[in-house]
């Protein structure tokens, strides 16, 4: 366990505050110890009836003590800091004032020198413990409650509103986002954050309270904006649904109720297809047609990720051929693979002989990765993956560039042959300045890198244009076209080529 070393100060300083005459309760407890009482029992002996706000450091001692004996089950510390908020409720539900738990999620993924972190990971998630409980007031509890997960319980105050607890978010937010230089190298931290008041909790216990801040923490990681989510109903809803689809997900794979969509991709420099993204979409009989956001954490689960991958690149060389055979001229297919994936050792072979089976040249399908998997330079099974496919000749684009901490030397590395410019840059590129320069700057490195681009999420004629103008070579998003089931693309495709049949370099490369 990674329990507080500051805990006994922590008992000293609330006994003192609260002036309280510790003997009578520190007897209670050791009484109910020597007669035999469970932890849950003295667990559950009453704040208000023995009028403690600093109960719960007593109760924590004589858990602690009974814990020591070698017949006591372990407890993680994940199980005390849901024992620290029960008691923490308890009093509030009997007193004028509220608490709130607070979960801090530090992406290891986004961590530089991947090849080195595991060997460190305690000693630097060590150091962002102590960060953290620098930024709250001694008697506030820290506390470790997972692998690169932090818990935050505020001691009860008159009125811990919004407002207040997203004061104090700010000031752990700043604590994490700070690097920690080891051995040399220079780490960086990318954090989700889920809340919960006390008013808000599903149920007046310890359990509900913090399982509402892990919900509003899935959803904070699920937004993938390194920002904060309060919990509502909405996300027990959520989560409920989630836990339906998980235990639907392998049938919808075998099915085939999952299978992709395909979203087209332009030449800004001839306005002609140049390829389809394959994104999965799952028709549920039930919720309708589902995006990935709202199934992915199922699949994640149900440890479906290689399934899905199967469904995607199957589907996706069955619409090549039939392109083929429609005589339209699609040059690829863009898959998505996840880390999930990429460290399966047999992944690259597998691919491999899917493409050979149907008759297909690798370049056609273009593997996307996310800026994360680029920094798992350590991870052997998922170099070995990449290199041996772009050995044989797919091609590899590197998706939502610049929204992490990917280097050109990760781009060199990985063999990468097209940047995905993100969507949060290209909005607004025709009107905003700002847009425009950091976009330039883009598209600028990847000349010099002699790297080609990709503009997503491009919505308005705007900001086609824009991007045009400015040297990107390929546009995507839902001001070309939605994503679409497979039967409708060869009508789409039909009907662009004829809109475009009678431009002048329409004319000369589709003729």
């Amino acid at each position: 366990m990674h329990r507080t070393s500051a805990r006994p100060a922590r008992l000293r300083a609330a006994l003192q505050r609260w002036e309280i005459a510790a003997t009578l309760p520190i007897f209670v407890l050791l009484g109910a110890v020597a007669v035999g009482l469970t932890v849950g029992e003295i667990a559950g002996l009453s704040v208000a009836a023995l009028g403690l706000p600093a109960l719960y450091y007593l109760r924590k001692w004589a858990i602690a003590s009974v814990a020591s004996s070698p017949e006591a089950a372990p407890q993680t510390e994940r199980d005390l800091f849901v024992d620290d908020a029960d008691a923490l409720m308890s009093f509030c539900a009997g007193t004028n004032t509220s608490t709130a738990v607070m979960l801090i999620e530090v992406d290891p993924h986004l961590m530089v020198g991947g090849e080195w972190r595991s060997k460190f990971t305690d000693d630097v998630f060590t150091r962002v413990q102590k960060r953290l409980a620098l930024c709250v007031r001694d008697t506030d509890i820290v506390a470790r409650c997972g692998d690169n997960v932090f818990g935050v319980l505020l001691q009860p105050i008159p009125r811990a509103d919004l407002d207040i607890v997203l004061s104090i978010v700010e000031r752990l937010q700043s604590c994490v986002s700070e690097p920690i230089a080891l051995e040399g190298q220079t780490l960086h931290f990318h954090s989700a954050i889920g809340l919960c008041l006390e008013e808000r909790s599903p149920a007046p216990t310890g359990a509900a309270i913090v399982a509402a801040a892990d919900c509003a923490l899935r959803a904070a990681h699920r937004a993938n904006d390194g920002g904060v989510r309060s919990f509502t109903k909405q996300m027990q809803k959520d989560v409920e649904v989630e836990h339906q689809l998980a235990g639907q997900v392998q049938a919808a794979l075998a099915t085939g109720a999952i299978r992709p969509w395909f979203q087209p991709q332009l030449s800004t420099d001839t306005g002609i297809l140049s390829g389809f993204e394959a994104l999965a979409r799952w028709h549920h009989p039930e919720l309708g047609i589902l995006s990935p956001r709202q199934f992915l954490p199922a699949v994640a689960a149900s440890h479906a990720f290689s399934q899905l991958g199967e469904v995607i690149l199957l589907h996706s060389l069955k619409a090549l051929k039939s392109w083929d055979t429609a005589g339209l001229r699609v040059q690829s297919v863009s898959i998505n693979l996840s880390v999930e994936e990429l460290r399966d050792p047999r992944l690259a072979d597998r691919i491999i002989w899917q493409v050979d089976r149907f008759d297909q040249k690798p370049e056609r399908i273009c593997i996307e990765i996310l800026e994360t998997v680029t920094l798992q330079d350590g991870d052997d099974a998922i170099i070995r993956n990449l290199r041996t496919l772009r050995g044989a000749g797919f091609r590899m684009d590197l998706d939502d560039f610049g929204t992490g901490h990917a280097s050109i030397s990760h781009i060199a590395r990985f063999g990468v042959g097209r940047i995905k410019i993100d969507k949060s840059f290209v909005a607004n590129v025709d009107t905003d300045p700002n847009q425009k320069r950091l976009v330039a700057a883009i598209l600028s490195m990847a000349e010099q890198l002699r790297i080609e681009t990709l503009a997503e999420g491009v919505e308005t004629p705007g900001e086609h244009s824009t991007l045009a103008q400015l040297g990107c070579a390929h546009v995507q998003g839902y001001g070309i076209a939605k994503p679409m089931p497979f039967e409708d693309t060869i009508g789409w495709v039909s009907a662009h080529n004829a809109k475009i049949a009678n431009t002048r370099i329409g004319n000369r490369r589709l003729g």
